[in-house]
């Protein structure tokens, strides 16, 4: 299995934050002109629900599928190093993001963490810090590669004639 190159892991998070930024402009669009409005539960109530419906959506994707959408959309996919297996919720959602966001709230320590995180990639090993906490590591996932851009297997030799 290959591992996922850093442009595509980057990429990958690009997308997931604009989709969580799209969803975060249309609520303060939605709420934007709306002070004092008795109608203000209708629409509150809506972009809580997109909301939720978008997170909770990324969570069924890593607990089931081992990716995110922009993971999905980049043809990759989270894996376990003792068995390239999906890790589920445990190690694709606590284990990789809760526990980053945790060390990320404690005052200095988070400051570190949110820099070095990132930095760690560049190893050879193009893991991050929340892939060594929880023992995962980012694949290239062969089922997500679109026909014609494979890699071929070399035609066998024609015979002679």
């Amino acid at each position: 299995m290959e591992l996922a190159g850093r442009a595509e892991r980057l990429w990958a998070a690009i997308i997931d934050r604009l989709i969580l930024l799209a969803v975060s402009i249309g609520i303060g669009v939605t709420f934007s002109g709306m002070h004092g409005s008795t109608l203000l539960s209708l629409p509150f109530g809506l972009c809580a629900l997109l909301m939720i419906g978008v997170v909770g959506g990324q969570i069924w994707l890593l607990t089931t599928e081992g990716r995110t959408l922009g993971k999905k959309a980049m043809g990759l996919r989270i894996v376990t190093i003792k068995d390239m297996t999906n890790g589920g919720f445990t190690t694709n959602v606590l284990m990789r993001g809760a526990i980053g966001w945790v060390i990320s709230a404690v005052p200095v320590a988070g400051m570190f963490y949110g820099l070095l995180d990132p930095l760690a990639i560049f190893r050879e090993d193009r893991r991050c810090l929340h892939d060594h906490i929880a023992g995962t590591c980012v694949i290239k996932d062969a089922a997500d590669v679109p026909a014609g851009t494979a890699d071929r297997p070399a035609e066998p030799d024609q015979p002679a004639q």
